[in-house]
C-alpha cells in the first residue's frame, strides 16, 4: 500500500496567506500613493483655482509722479533687473537672457508679427491678448508706434517662464492713456474662440482674459493685470501687469501650467513694483 501524501502544514499555508496579503499591501499602498499624488499635483495645478480676492485694480496711481513729460528713458528699465533670489519665490531658477543681452526695438517694428498672427487664428482686434511679451498692442493704431521698448530679463525653469519688459512713451499722458486702453479692454475681452485645433481633447481654443485683483504698489505706480487661460492646455495661465510710473511702463508677465501660482505672482509684482516707485529721472 503505497504511503498517503501529506499536504503542507497548516504553519506554511498561513506564511503563505501572509506572505501575500503583504504583497497585495504593499501594492495597494503603491496605488494609495500614486492616486494621492496625482490628485494633489492636479488641485496644485487645476484651472479651478480661485483666483485672488481683494479690491478692483485702478489704472491711475494714487498720487502720479509729478513729470509731465518724459521723466525716464528706456534705460531705465534695466535698473529692474531681478535676481535669483528675487525669482525664487515663482520656483524659477535659469536667466535666459540678462540685460543686455536682447537689443531694444520699437513697437511698430515687432508689433506687426504678432498681430498678424492672432488674426489669422479669428482674434478679435480690439482684444488683442496674444500675449505680448512688452507692454503695446499688436493690433490696431498703437501698433505703429516708434515708442522704444526694452526686454530687460527672460527666466525659465522647465515650461515656467517669467520675463521683464519696458516701453518708453513720449509723455507721461500717453502712458496713462495706454493704462486705460488695457484697463478698458480687460473688462472687454472675458473671452476669444480662437481657430485653433485641438491636440488630444487637451488643448482649446477659448481663450479667457480675467483682471486681476489690485496689488499694494507705491502710491505714485499704476498697476493693470490679467489673466489668460486656455491654450496650449487646460491648465496653463499667463500672468501680466503693466506697471506705470511718469512716462515709464513696465511689464512683468510669468506663464505657468500651474506651478506658480497667483498669490506668489503677486507678491513678486508688488516687489518689482517697489523697485520701479524706486527709480530717479535721469539727471
Amino acid at each position: 500500500m503505497a504511503p498517503k501524501k501529506r499536504g503542507m502544514p497548516w504553519w506554511a499555508w498561513t506564511l503563505i496567506a501572509l506572505g501575500v496579503a503583504a504583497v497585495l499591501g504593499v501594492v495597494a499602498l503603491t496605488v494609495f500613493g500614486f492616486v494621492a499624488y496625482v490628485t494633489h499635483s492636479v488641485a496644485e495645478t487645476s484651472p479651478d483655482q480661485p483666483f485672488l480676492e481683494g479690491p478692483a485694480q485702478q489704472p491711475d496711481a494714487d498720487a502720479p509722479l509729478a513729470c509731465p513729460d518724459r521723466c525716464f528713458d528706456i534705460g531705465s528699465a534695466a535698473l529692474l533687473e531681478v535676481s535669483a533670489g528675487d525669482v525664487a519665490l515663482l520656483s524659477i531658477e535659469d536667466e535666459l537672457y540678462g540685460v543686455g543681452d536682447l537689443e531694444s526695438a520699437t513697437v511698430a517694428q515687432v508689433a506687426s508679427d504678432g498681430g498678424d498672427q492672432w488674426l489669422s487664428i479669428g482674434g478679435d482686434a480690439e482684444c488683442s491678448f496674444v500675449p505680448t511679451n512688452a507692454p503695446y498692442f499688436p493690433v490696431g493704431s498703437d501698433s505703429t508706434s516708434d515708442d522704444p521698448i526694452s526686454w530687460v530679463q527672460v527666466w525659465q525653469t522647465g515650461d515656467e517662464v517669467m520675463d521683464i519688459a519696458g516701453r518708453e512713451f513720449a509723455t507721461t499722458d500717453d502712458a496713462s492713456a495706454f493704462m486705460h486702453d488695457l484697463h478698458t479692454r480687460v473688462a472687454a475681452c472675458p473671452w476669444q474662440d480662437l481657430d485653433v485645433p485641438s491636440a488630444g481633447g487637451l488643448d482649446t481654443s477659448l481663450i479667457q482674459i480675467t483682471a486681476q485683483a489690485a496689488v499694494d504698489v507705491p502710491t505714485d505706480v499704476a498697476a493693470v493685470g490679467w489673466v489668460r487661460e486656455g491654450t496650449p492646455g487646460p491648465r496653463w495661465r499667463s500672468y501680466v501687469w503693466d506697471l506705470q510710473r511718469g512716462n515709464l511702463v513696465v511689464q512683468v508677465r510669468v506663464f505657468t501650467d500651474g506651478r506658480v501660482l497667483e498669490k506668489d505672482v503677486a507678491t513678486f509684482v508688488e516687489r518689482v513694483a517697489v523697485r520701479l516707485g524706486q527709480l530717479q529721472p535721469p539727471a
